[in-house]
């Protein structure tokens, strides 16, 4: 302070060449489901449960390395739950099988491990066992699930996943062929019961079967700007009454396709595509069959707000 003219001198630092930079757009967070982890004593037969409602039941005797070395220490468990079109979409965990469309009642990935992080294998029967919170449904098969180089999921028929005991609210009936109140214990008693022989992505879906007219859904999306350098598109089609997400293909430059779908079905189509520094989004909700609607607008988003309209689009 200069006490003669009553002025002060204030130094400005120079701005940061950093804080001008545009940060990349980071979908990692966004586009996946959080993991939930575990600490379990390796001595201890153990139950978890899932944020979500799942329960497991592990037994640490039966989990070993690759190479079948003693474990020491801590074993850790890795969880993500799938029980929503939205988780589902995230994860890019298609109701897809080779091909052919599948109606989803839940989706898991569990995977051990010693606390150096060195993966363990199961090597006992029964030594893992899942039960879902989701009441039996008929005609429903378990999967196991693999990615494929471009991160989509595809679910396999598989032996591994083997059912323990499974009821069904038909079999609670009374002697004299009247239903009774289900009570709270013989809810859980009709939930998916399974053990499973090796550690991954795991489902219980059935394959849909629908009379209707087959058709192929055929969809453009519009961007505000010309991109040039887009880095990654992400094109989904999630059916309004089903627990069904399935991917969109591109046919040409301009034209993404999936085919044989049934005529009239409602569906959401959901577009987020990425740039180096912007991120665009667009939904639409329309009908399989109907070519008016299926060219779908897309606007930009901040990564924050994205996440808020996934919640609210499905």
């Amino acid at each position: 302070m200069n006490r003669t003219i009553g002025m002060r001198e204030v130094y400005q630092y120079p701005v940061s060449k950093k804080a001008s930079i545009i940060q990349p757009v980071d979908l990692t967070k966004i586009l996946s489901v959080s993991s939930q982890t575990f600490t379990i004593d390796p001595d201890m037969d153990t139950i978890l449960y899932g944020k979500e409602g799942t329960i497991i039941f592990i037994n640490p005797g039966c989990l070993a390395t690759k190479d079948s070395s003693i474990i020491s220490g801590k074993i850790k468990i890795e969880l993500k739950e799938l029980y929503t079109k939205e988780a589902l979409l995230k994860e890019r965990a298609f109701t897809i099988s080779n091909g052919s469309m599948l109606e989803s009642d839940g989706s898991l990935y569990i995977q051990a491990f010693s606390e150096t992080s060195v993966p363990l294998f199961i090597n006992c029967e029964n030594a893992v066992t899942i039960r879902l919170p989701r009441e039996v449904k008929e005609n429903m098969i378990y999967f196991e699930g693999h990615r494929s180089e471009d991160g989509n999921m595809n679910w396999d028929l598989t032996e591994n996943i083997a059912p323990i005991f499974e009821e069904t609210y038909s079999d609670f009936i009374a002697d004299d062929g009247e239903e009774y109140q289900i009570s709270e214990t013989e809810k859980i008693l009709n939930t998916y019961f399974f053990s499973i022989k090796n550690f991954g992505w795991i489902n219980c879906d059935r394959f849909y079967d629908d009379v209707r007219e087959k058709t192929d859904f055929t969809a453009q999306f519009i961007l505000p700007v010309s991109e040039k350098k887009l880095l990654e598109v992400y094109n989904y089609i999630v059916f309004d009454s089903l627990m069904s997400v399935i991917p969109l293909y591109k046919e040409d430059s301009d034209v993404w396709v999936c085919p044989n779908l049934p005529l009239g079905a409602p569906v959401t189509c959901i577009s987020i595509q990425k740039s180096d520094s912007h991120l665009y989004y667009g939904v639409k909700k329309t009908i399989i069959g109907d070519r008016e609607s299926s060219v779908i607008e897309l606007k930009e988003i901040k990564e924050q707000e994205l996440q808020k309209q996934l919640d609210l689009s499905l």
